[in-house]
């Protein structure tokens, strides 16, 4: 027997089928420093909704950090968007739609609409087209608070222990990003010029290229040190490229939180201001 379930509410969801049935298409590129997203809305007729109907669209990732919504206008003044999100991960981000009457009632929506990166400068993988220079994905089977995983042919990724809230932590707390990045990215490195099973490794060069390119570097791969001496001692040379490079990755302008500043300057600032509280406590 077919079962018949009733919608008491009067919810309609918004389609979000592709092709000529699709009523809500969010496209998304994918910068250094931040996410471009526009929208093309155009809810179909049969929902029969009324014209004074607000629709609203809000950015949230599926681990539950979540942007305010925004106002798309009306059912009979629908307005399309064009804005930008930053500290928000482009593997996550997700997008929901809602139209609600005047007293605030739901009258259709839409949920986990995922972005189409297809004709960005990114992907919804943070994939060799991505500026992103570390995905960050959680992992509950870590020992440690994080680890880096890589491998010949595969690119970095930071892994942050699940249920501690450090992935939220690390996109919105200054001093939590700047000491995972700063021995994410010092090992990421060391493991590069360390070891000969990368010496063939694209992904190698990929990140080395963007690394170079945060830290404001002018400089061709072949120029780096090499990590062992003949004698297979440590090259002294090599380790002090890694701490400045390093240093000069995070130590370059980028958007925070809406605001350009870098990381290694603010870090510094929230440290002060801390010091400064403490002691006035005491």
């Amino acid at each position: 027997m077919t079962q018949v379930v009733s919608n008491k509410t009067g919810r309609k969801k918004i389609v979000k089928a592709s092709g000529e049935n699709t009523e809500i298409k969010i496209i998304a590129k994918n910068f250094n420093d931040y996410i471009e997203v526009r929208t093309e809305l155009k809810l179909d007729p049969k929902h029969k909704f009324n014209k004074d109907c607000h629709i609203s669209i809000q950015p949230y990732e599926s681990k539950g950090f979540a942007k305010p919504p925004m106002d798309m206008g009306t059912v009979g003044e629908p307005s399309d968007l064009v804005f930008n999100l930053d500290d928000i991960s482009i593997d996550t981000l997700l997008f929901r739609i809602k139209v609600v009457d005047k007293n605030n009632i739901v009258k259709g929506f839409a949920d986990e609409i995922r972005p189409d990166f297809s004709g960005g400068a990114g992907t919804s993988e943070g994939g060799d087209g991505s500026n992103t220079i570390l995905p960050i994905k959680e992992d509950s089977s870590l020992k440690l608070p994080f680890a880096v995983q890589m491998e010949p042919g595969s690119k970095p990724v930071l892994l942050v222990k699940s249920k501690l809230n450090l992935k939220e932590q690390f996109k919105h707390d200054i001093k939590t990003k700047v000491f995972i990045y700063t021995s994410i990215i010092r090992q990421i490195l060391t493991n590069y010029l360390s070891d000969k099973n990368y010496d063939d490794c694209t992904k190698k060069n990929l990140f080395l290229n963007k690394v170079l390119g945060n830290a404001g570097l002018d400089i061709e791969l072949s120029e780096i040190p090499e990590y062992f001496n003949e004698d297979l001692t440590v090259n002294q040379e090599a380790i002090e490229w890694i701490e400045q490079t390093t240093a000069a990755c995070i130590d370059t302008p980028v958007i925070f939180k809406g605001l350009k500043t870098n990381y290694l300057s603010l870090f510094e600032q929230k440290c002060k201001q801390q010091a400064i509280e403490e002691d006035n406590e005491n």
